[in-house]
């Protein structure tokens, strides 16, 4: 899996995969290691690290599947010769001082190159680095400032809808006055007719009466 794949998970993951034990990509159990003494030789071998957890335990996986010390020959070289030794020469600074020494006899190996493999290894693990940064930088751009951008787009469209839900508010208070206004000339053009009927109808049986008196 790419850093970019890492990076993605964890940031779109709710809850990071459960931790694993990482084992070194040769396969080999990484064992504790005394502190070499002065001058003796850096071993092939890792010294044990803390167990790793969670989403750093994926990335640890995948620098040490990168900077593995088997893909350095000079190590290679040292770790063939010591091998054999394991039960010969149980004490593993001084079972390493004999691999290099073979190792430098039979096969020309120094100092000097076996400490240029381990600066391999950083120049790796530096270029490792720089890629998960270059890698994680595009991801934000692409994918958490994307959101940002997405975020402002909604705050503005949700200002939008505010203003017209503020505009709709306002035309109902003046719907709401024409109502009233209508309302009350409704009321008052009721009250009007009501006062004509009967001034009419008083009239007309005024005069009713009237033609009552002259036709008898």
């Amino acid at each position: 899996m790419s850093f970019k794949d890492l990076i993605k998970n964890a940031i779109f993951e709710e809850e990071p995969q459960s931790a694993q034990p990482v084992q070194p990509p040769s396969g080999r159990p990484v064992r504790a290691v005394p502190p070499a003494p002065s001058g003796a030789m850096p071993s092939a071998m890792p010294a044990a690290m803390p167990p790793a957890t969670g989403r750093d335990n994926e990335f640890y996986g995948r620098l040490a599947k990168q900077t593995d010390l088997a893909a350095i020959p000079e190590l290679a070289k040292i770790e063939s010769f010591a091998a054999p030794l394991v039960n010969v020469i149980p004490d593993r600074t001084l079972r390493y001082k004999a691999a290099m020494a073979t190792a430098q006899s039979q096969a020309g190996l120094t100092k000097a190159s076996v400490l240029r493999g381990f600066d391999s290894l950083l120049a790796t693990l530096d270029s490792a680095s720089n890629s998960f940064t270059s890698q994680s930088d595009e991801i934000g751009k692409s994918d958490v400032d994307g959101k940002a951008a997405q975020i402002a787009d909604l705050n503005t469209s949700i200002e939008q809808k505010q203003k017209e839900i503020a505009d709709m508010q306002q035309q109902v208070k003046a719907m709401q006055a024409q109502a009233e206004t209508s309302r009350a000339r409704l009321q008052q053009a009721k009250a009007n007719f009501q006062a004509a009927y009967q001034r009419r109808k008083a009239e007309i049986e005024q005069q009713r009466k009237e033609f009552e008196t002259i036709l008898q």
